[in-house]
């Protein structure tokens, strides 16, 4: 069992306490309250003590019984947060760039807005955190656009490799038409709004592919098991490359690699040393693609409730933090390669890249053919490309 965090632990215990003082000053039995929301005795003694892992369903049954709002168990006596928002497991300079953002929305809006960290570990995958979003249980989000694929399907195409030739090209993307008609007004209309102005919350300097042997070439992948998330677009695309797609969801990713449920590990460069990922392959392909941009989103109901003063604070915020979010992970990039290097005897491969870019571009134009992907998302970034170059 991996050992839980000190903010996991203070986290759990302020989460007892609220429960226990709330039903304390209900003047309800622990007995009435367990069968009032739906649970035995001994989960909600465990719950008070900080003893059981948080789940948001049975957390959201008792806040129904208590008569207060989820965020309530999680605020401090000085704050009255606004906004929960969620945080990533990843600890290191992405951690580091979120909590900046929530410090500078609460200076920005004057204290009058506060986001609380959580862990992916206390509100489940990336999906279920996007229908909480929906639902307003949780109200902000900070992730990869492809996990709302289900509600802007045109995103699809965002998660397969060399989709786009450089940064600008993907920043044309985010900022086209196209993208505000099939991506941002679908998210609205589903209660999800995107913050994000710049697009400058990038995940890394490129992303790289681990493997236990070297990898050069994209024939070499054909028969190993690569470790996918839930994405039948990305499925097809590294069946067409000849590779066995196994779809591990994140949290399970570093058990999974070390206990060689695959063989090839598809991530972001700033995750290898942070994660340990070259303790089980040392082999790091360095393919030179563009990095993600991560959207900043928020529940739609939650936000047009926010006075506009505080409706801006979040969108400069957002900007702001971008930057910051991307710097943190670039200079700690310099040392956590060196580290790797040291540590793991790590081997970062220069490997040509224009076999990878040719045969990426031929699956991604069967894919949009056959419809496993937007086809006129694909000619868009097509169109958007640099002058004179191709995808």
């Amino acid at each position: 069992m991996a050992r839980l965090s000190e903010d996991e632990i203070r986290i759990r215990r302020m989460v007892g306490s609220r429960i226990r003082e709330l039903r304390q000053a209900l003047d309800l039995r622990a007995t009435e309250l367990a069968a009032r929301a739906g649970i035995s005795q001994s989960q909600l003694s465990k719950l008070e003590n900080g003893k059981a892992s948080i789940s948001i369903p049975v957390l959201t049954s008792l806040c129904r019984v208590l008569d207060r709002p989820l965020s309530y168990l999680f605020q401090k006596e000085e704050e009255i947060p606004r906004v929960l928002g969620t945080m990533t497991t990843v600890s290191g300079p992405e951690n580091r760039g979120l909590m900046w953002f929530a410090s500078e929305v609460n200076r920005r809006s004057g204290g009058h807005m506060s986001i609380i960290p959580l862990w992916a570990t206390v509100l489940g995958s990336a999906p279920d955190q996007v229908a909480m979003l929906r639902q307003g249980v949780i109200d902000l989000f900070i992730e990869e656009l492809i996990f709302y694929q289900h509600l802007a399907p045109a995103v699809k195409l965002i998660s397969l490799p060399y989709v786009f030739s450089d940064d600008a090209h993907l920043l044309s993307f985010l900022g086209s038409p196209f993208f505000q008609e099939r991506v941002r007004e679908p998210l609205a209309k589903s209660g999800i709004r995107i913050l994000n102005r710049r697009w400058n919350w990038r995940r890394g300097l490129e992303r790289v592919l681990v493997a236990r042997r070297p990898i050069t070439r994209p024939q070499e992948v054909k028969g190993l098991k690569v470790r996918i998330f839930d994405s039948p677009a990305l499925a097809r695309f590294w069946e067409e490359l000849g590779a066995r797609p196994v779809v591990v969801p994140w949290p399970r990713v570093r058990e999974a690699w070390e206990a060689g449920e695959f063989d090839l590990l598809p991530t972001h460069r700033s995750h290898l040393y942070p994660l340990g990922f070259c303790r089980q392959g040392r082999f790091v392909t360095l393919l030179g693609d563009v990095p993600p941009a991560l959207a900043v989103t928020v529940n739609e109901q939650k936000y047009l409730s926010l006075p506009p003063a505080v409706q801006s604070a979040l969108v400069e915020s957002c900007d702001a933090a971008g930057e910051f979010f991307s710097e943190e992970i670039r200079r700690a990039e310099v040392g956590n390669q060196e580290a790797n290097l040291r540590q793991y005897g790590a081997v970062y491969l220069q490997v040509d890249l224009e076999p990878w870019r040719r045969a990426a571009r031929e699956v991604v134009e069967r894919l949009a053919r056959e419809g496993s992907v937007d086809l006129e998302a694909w000619r868009t970034v097509e169109a958007l490309a640099p002058a004179g170059e191709s995808v």
